[in-house]
């Protein structure tokens, strides 16, 4: 038997329409939502559209060889484990998570733990390699495990770049390196911060137009829903 849900399908709707107007703290604050149920919520929608949103009234049952197959094609992939599920129809990375597990029992030999599943170590780096990892960064919606598999670095070392950057007020010359022995890297002109700054901020670009083209979508389907609830038509006046 599928759970209940607090909200409906077009209230998520609703609240995913005011974070994007809003802030999505705000939101959690006053709908006391996690951030990762908006985050979910949100994939849902992205992928599966309406149907995503709406609750399960039963349990759907998945063959043997379908889930043995989603999880070796997850070892292959670099996507975040919820976005992966919910592209393929899942409702949520609880059942892949599950699923990897009785694989990784029934089928030890076979099964290649990712990288991400243990602890990755930190590796040099240099200003280029740093500003690519950053510019990327912004581009998948900061998701710093997936820059860890990418680009094989610590969490520890994408965090601490990213924050840098951030508490710098974007200043990308904060991802240089100029520990105290350490060789000093090329000279940095003024030519070269232009340059840094226009590839970061073309990130930035391309994250909200991408987010405004989901405020669009999502506008044109709630109101779609609301002509159907309230059952009346456009005025052609």
């Amino acid at each position: 038997m599928g759970r209940k849900s607090k909200y409906s399908a077009e209230e998520k709707l609703l609240i995913l329409n005011e974070v994007l107007r809003n802030g999505i703290h705000k939101v959690i604050t006053k709908y006391k939502i996690s951030q990762k149920t908006i985050r979910r919520w949100s994939l849902l929608y992205k992928y599966q559209g309406m149907p995503g949103l709406q609750t399960s009234h039963h349990n759907q049952s998945y063959s043997k060889e379908f889930k043995n197959s989603l999880v070796e094609q997850y070892q292959q992939t670099d996507e975040a484990l919820d976005l992966f599920a919910i592209k393929h129809g899942l409702r949520s990375q609880r059942q892949l998570e599950q699923w990897i597990i009785r694989y990784n029992e029934s089928n030890l030999k076979a099964y290649t733990p990712r990288k991400r599943d243990s602890k990755m170590s930190g590796r040099k780096t240099d200003f280029e390699e740093r500003l690519t990892i950053i510019e990327e960064l912004i581009k998948h919606d900061v998701n710093y495990n997936w820059a860890v598999e990418k680009y094989h670095i610590s969490y520890q070392q994408v965090y601490g770049w990213y924050q840098k950057y951030r508490k710098s007020g974007n200043d990308p010359e904060s991802l240089r390196d100029r520990r105290g022995k350490a060789k000093p890297e090329e000279k940095w002109t003024e030519v070269d911060r232009l340059k840094a700054e226009n590839r970061l901020l073309r990130a930035q670009l391309e994250k909200q137009e991408m987010e405004i083209a989901f405020a669009k979508k999502l506008t044109e389907i709630r109101n779609r829903e609301v002509e159907k609830d309230s059952g009346t038509k456009p005025s052609k006046n």
